[in-house]
């Protein structure tokens, strides 16, 4: 599941805190491995980290590989919101403020030599690094800054096909919501009014050649974290992405009609025709229900907009092959500046290949260690020992490689939780009605079912214990301290006696009383939820029950939740035979888009996905899992009025720097969520890299981009040798 999310407020004293515990956390890229061989340290910031290598001396690799199990999306960072693209991204564009080293909640600045808050938190004065130039020869400047940043608002998360799918709800968040698809549930109206009224809140204010100030709107205690991650402020060379956009725009086949052709004037005058044009690419053309395609998005010929480490040298869309070539001219990153050393990408060419078969990317791993060659592959969890030491996982949790020249980095620790998600108000794609038959609007059943399944046992024998089961959506180690918590205990436990207690209760007593996902309640004979019988005969069965079947939904290829629903609808299955209540729990392998599609369309019952972080910031797990009209809670037609309550304290608490409160409503709202099993919360998932061992210099950091599968990665490569 790609991400998604909604946000909060806070205090110049959090915020400044935020910042020296950022120095303070020492500038750094600690490097872990397992492997045979001896220990060497490794320093690249102002702090060492270890890691295992050979004996043998080392060489760095001229090439390095990435045999990836997907295809990238759109390659502009300011269109893109898939993880995959942001593993190819983060190695060509930079951010203003990014995260330091392996902490995960630390942010420093990056691009921007500093930043201050105001004490509203209202404003925030940048100062950016002199000296720095695009691929493309443009210096980075605040200008560059202007551009990128409200162009990324202006495209309001639209892609060629739709509106508000994309990334930009995460910066609209800060600013007026109404001009967002994403956060006002509306549609809006791309014109030239629309691109000055979202101008006209002066997001970023030029103030010199290098110093700029954003304005917000809503203050919000997130702010560095929104800001350092998912290229949420990555500046833009503003000539060459103009260019580039407007040969595509002006092109005939494209059928738009641009009020600014060939845009004149000063720079400024320019980019603003640039935001009109962009306006008139929106439901028109090519593209009736979505916006112009950018050149970034494909990069066809490659990519000179970024300042970092790599360029992106050429894009192969039928091999979906993308090829990375370092710059012998980077500017060497931030940590030159505090201490540390300069940055320099040793690798000179890194090659991102699409290898969709598990098998052929596992030869070509064996192959590449045997010859020498750099390699890094996507890894899914059922295989990892066919590189991994069975018993030394299971026994000492240690992912050691049993396959020579091959290294495992991890297991780490991801802000991530999977779940499956019970469904309230399900209706029928075909006619787009109501099911007349809403099991899960009957917390009976929601316990039911998920009394029916061992989540430890199936952990450890089909997700082979590479995570942790979870007990909220609320992962470990997520800010601010103390949101996860322990004590948060959930209603059901592996208890097949209770599954038959539950189902038979739910059967002779339905529920009667349904509520809409608006909060409104159902007219009577809206829903029935009627099967079985109620009554039973003298052998304890029904006579002539009446038949319900519950569809059970999980991405195709996924046998960790496959398992999961086999074992629930095993137990539940066995109750109903054994009373023959007529009741069916069935299966069924879907596509992950279509499964994304169905599950938000509520169409099914029940699915099996996943939230990783927007950024790492609690709310991002509130309100998409448990808000009213949250991502996951508003299509599943659920509305606890309670949670709509405590969210909103969440935020205000949020706004005000009051960290107490905010971990007190968290507790709160998962607690809630618990108790009336809104959800069976599976794990919380561990990641690792496999990939050859003549490749040293990696580190892990929990708030990189990275997919929630196991085996995505290695995410930056300036520091691999």
């Amino acid at each position: 599941m790609q991400r998604r999310s909604a946000i909060t407020p806070v205090r110049a004293g959090v915020v400044a805190l935020v910042l020296v515990l950022a120095t303070g956390a020492g500038v750094y890229f600690a490097v872990t491995s397992t492997q045979q061989g001896t220990t060497k340290t490794i320093t690249v910031g102002s702090t060492t980290g270890s890691t295992t290598t050979s004996s043998t001396a080392h060489v760095t690799p001229g090439t390095f590989t990435y045999d990836a199990a997907e295809t990238i999306q759109y390659l502009d960072p300011s269109v893109s919101f898939f993880s995959y693209d942001y593993n190819i991204m983060q190695n060509v564009y930079e951010p203003l403020i990014w995260f330091n080293g392996t902490c995960g909640t630390c942010v420093i600045p990056w691009l921007a030599s500093s930043y201050t808050p105001s004490s509203d938190l209202k404003t925030y004065a940048f100062t950016l690094r002199s000296g720095i130039k695009f691929a493309d020869g443009e210096p980075l400047n605040s200008t560059s800054v202007y551009f990128a940043l409200n162009r990324i608002i202006l495209e309001d998360g639209s892609n060629t096909v739709g509106h508000g799918t994309q990334a930009s709800f995460l910066v609209q968040q800060l600013l007026n919501t109404s001009l967002s698809t994403t956060l006002c549930a509306c549609a809006q109206t791309y014109d030239q009014k629309y691109a000055d009224a979202v101008l006209a809140q002066n997001f970023v204010e030029v103030t010199g050649p290098l110093t700029f100030t954003i304005h917000v709107t809503h203050p919000n205690i997130a702010f560095a974290l929104i800001f350092a991650g998912d290229m949420n402020s990555v500046p833009l060379p503003p000539s060459y992405t103009m260019r580039q956009d407007l040969t595509l725009w002006n092109a005939a086949s494209a059928g738009y009609k641009l009020p600014y052709p060939s845009p004149t004037g000063t720079l400024a005058n320019q980019i603003k025709q640039y935001f009109y044009d962009m306006m008139a690419t929106c439901n028109a053309g090519t593209t009736p229900s979505g916006c112009g395609t950018t050149y970034l998005d494909g990069s066809a010929q490659g990519s000179a907009a970024g300042t970092g480490p790599y360029t992106i040298r050429s894009v192969n869309p039928t091999t979906n092959t993308i090829t990375l070539q370092s710059k012998s001219d980077y500017w060497g990153g931030p940590y030159q500046f505090s201490g540390g050393q300069k940055i320099v990408p040793k690798i000179q060419t890194v090659v991102f290949k699409y290898v969709p078969d598990q098998t052929t990317r596992e030869i070509d791993l064996q192959n590449a260690a045997k010859s020498g060659q750099a390699l890094a592959i996507d890894l899914e969890a059922t295989n990892i020992y066919d590189v991994a030491d069975r018993s030394t996982w299971l026994n000492q949790n240690k992912l050691v490689s049993d396959v020579p020249g091959v290294s495992i980095f991890g297991p780490y620790t991801t802000y991530n939780v999977q779940f499956i998600h019970w469904v309230t108000n399900v209706t029928n794609p075909l006619t787009g009605q109501f099911y007349k038959f809403q099991p899960f609007a009957d917390r009976r059943l929601r316990l039911a079912f998920s009394d029916a399944v061992n989540m430890t046992d199936i952990n450890k024998l089909f997700n082979n214990n590479l995570g942790v089961v979870a007990n909220s959506a609320i992962p470990p180690g997520l800010p601010p301290a103390g949101v996860y918590s322990t004590s948060v205990k959930t209603a059901y436990k592996f208890d097949p006696v209770a599954v038959q207690n539950l189902l038979l209760s739910a059967m002779q007593n339905p529920l009667t009383n349904f509520r809409f996902s608006n909060g409104t309640s159902a007219k009577a004979g809206t829903f029935v939820n009627a099967f079985g019988c109620a009554t039973l005969n003298s052998k304890k069965q029904c006579d002539n029950p009446v038949a319900q079947t519950i569809q059970l939904y999980f991405p195709t290829g996924d046998t960790f939740n496959e398992q999961i629903f086999t074992q629930i609808a095993g137990v539940v299955n066995n109750v109903s035979a054994t009373y023959n209540m007529g009741l069916t729990a069935v299966v069924v392998p879907l596509p992950s888009g279509q499964l994304l599609t169905e599950s938000f369309g509520s169409h099914i019952y029940s699915y099996a996905f996943g939230w990783i972080d927007d950024y790492p910031w609690v709310t991002d797990f509130l309100s998409p899992m448990y808000a009213p009209s949250g991502t996951y809670s508003g299509p599943d037609g659920w509305n606890l009025p309670q949670e709509g309550i405590l969210y909103g304290k969440a935020v205000d608490a949020s706004a005000k720097g009051d960290l107490a409160s905010l971990v007190s409503v968290s507790v709160q709202m998962s607690q809630l969520a618990n108790n009336e099993v809104i959800s069976l919360w599976t794990d919380y998932p561990y990641t690792y890299i496999v990939m050859t061992s003549n490749v040293q210099g990696f580190f892990w950091n929990p708030s990189f981009s990275t997919a929630a599968a196991a085996g995505v990665g290695p995410e930056y490569f300036a520091t691999l040798y």
